[in-house]
């Protein structure tokens, strides 16, 4: 199954807003093997898509070895824009208070998942903003104090500022 889907749809060979299929699990014994999968795409349809793919390439297996596969798909969350977009000026507000925390306002995607895109799809709308941490999801990750104060900061700015509003 691993080797039907594409290569370099990994997130090793993947940036910015491409798609996904992240392998994140594995484990077996002699009668069954599972495999834990995420699947990513900024893109609603090409998300739906690669659902599709993966329930193609089940009932593939099974073609050539009846019942041998099944899949169990759970979405986790959609990505956060379509709920974002109506509300703009929640943006705009994360930026004025970035900047006046003393951060340089770097906007790019995430590409994993994030509580904002769970609240957003809970009526929250809730763009993601920093927290300062380094190397993410590596044994080197690590955030420094300074960086906390001024995410920190940047919160207080923004209760400040939706309160102007």
């Amino acid at each position: 199954f691993i080797t039907m889907l594409p290569r370099t749809e990994t997130p090793e060979h993947t940036e910015g807003y491409e798609g996904f299929y992240h392998l994140v699990g594995i484990s077996g014994t002699v009668e069954q093997t599972t495999l834990n999968y995420i699947i990513r795409d900024h893109d609603r349809a090409r998300f739906e898509q690669r659902k599709k793919e993966i329930e193609h390439l089940v009932r593939k297996i099974n073609t050539e070895f009846p019942g041998c596969a099944k899949v169990e798909i759970k979405d986790q969350y959609y990505n956060m824009r379509e709920k974002v977009e109506p509300v703009m000026h929640i943006i705009d507000i994360a930026k004025k208070a970035i900047e006046a925390s003393g951060v340089e306002c770097r906007v790019k995607a995430i590409r994993g998942g994030t509580d904002g895109a769970q609240l957003s799809f809970k009526g929250l709308p809730c763009p993601n903003i920093f927290a300062g941490g380094l190397n993410f999801h590596g044994r080197h990750e690590f955030v420094p104090v300074q960086s906390m104060e001024k995410a920190m900061m940047t919160i207080v700015k923004i209760a400040e500022l939706t309160a102007l509003r």
